[in-house]
């Protein structure tokens, strides 16, 4: 004969729903958290202003969602550019190997990719992974 007790049973499934609620969301701030931090701390590009690192920043939007974000340059630096003519106005100082040169127009060649945002989505990714089966694991065990 199996004895069931309803009211134990209904509180170690409330007590399993608030491990899951929090478990996801603390997975999910990891998982921002270290998306960011890849971000901010690749070596696929050197940001001479600081402007593009500056300006990553990751925010959870809900206990389940959130983003990690990137100004300055970022979009050029992640998908590389085509070869186009850069116009000065009224004209481009620039300097190489010490030689200063005035140009009004220049040729740019263009970028290679850096897919330094990809790189970060798949870090925060994993982390967000690892961070479910660890915090679920926790929440589960704290019912037994």
């Amino acid at each position: 004969m199996i004895h069931v007790e309803s009211a134990k049973t209904v509180a170690g499934l409330e007590l399993l729903e608030a491990g899951v609620v929090q478990a996801i969301g603390l997975a999910m701030r990891s998982g921002i958290k270290a998306a960011e931090e890849s971000a901010k701390s690749t070596t696929l590009f050197k940001d001479k202003s600081g402007e593009t690192r500056r300006s990553i920043k990751g925010e959870l939007t809900s206990f389940s969602s959130g983003f990690v974000s990137a100004g300055g340059a970022s979009q050029f630096l992640e998908n590389g550019t085509r070869a186009h003519s850069i116009y000065g106005n009224p004209i481009l100082r620039f300097q190489i190997a010490g030689q200063i040169f005035y140009r009004h127009m220049v040729n740019h060649p263009g970028t290679a990719e850096r897919p330094f945002m990809a790189e970060a989505r798949r870090v925060g990714e994993m982390t967000i992974a690892y961070g479910i089966d660890y915090f679920l694991g926790a929440a589960i065990s704290r019912v037994r």
